[in-house]
C-alpha cells in the first residue's frame, strides 16, 4: 500500500512539473515581443485608413511566423462608418528577434 501511494506522489509530481514548464514555455514563447503593443499599432492603422467610422469591436487572433526574421500578429477589427459595419483584418508584420516594425497590412473582408 505504501508503494502504490508513493508511486502516485511521484507520478503526481511529474506531471505538475511537465505542465508547469510547458506552461512557461508557451508563456514565455508568446510574451517574447508583446501582442498588445502590435494591437495598439494595428488600431491606429486602422482609424487612420477609416477616420470617420467607430471601431466597435477587436480580437487577438493570433501570431505567424513568418521567416526566421518575419513573424506577424493578426487581428479582427469590427469597424461601424455610418449605418455600415464591415470586418477588418489587420497583420502587423514585425522581427521577432529585434522588436521592430516591418509593416502594417489590412483587409476589408466579408462581415
Amino acid at each position: 500500500m505504501k508503494h502504490l501511494s508513493f508511486t502516485k506522489i511521484v507520478v503526481t509530481l511529474f506531471v505538475v512539473v511537465l505542465l508547469f514548464s510547458a506552461g512557461l514555455d508557451v508563456y514565455g514563447q508568446h510574451n517574447n515581443i508583446d501582442y498588445k503593443q502590435w494591437s495598439r499599432i494595428a488600431i491606429s492603422t486602422v482609424k487612420k485608413e477609416y477616420p470617420a467610422a467607430q471601431l466597435t469591436d477587436y480580437k487577438y487572433v493570433g501570431r505567424a511566423e513568418v521567416t526566421a526574421e518575419e513573424a506577424k500578429d493578426i487581428f479582427n477589427i469590427v469597424v461601424k462608418e455610418g449605418n455600415e459595419s464591415f470586418n477588418v483584418k489587420a497583420e502587423v508584420f514585425f522581427n521577432p528577434k529585434d522588436g521592430k516594425l516591418i509593416t502594417v497590412q489590412l483587409e476589408r473582408v466579408a462581415s
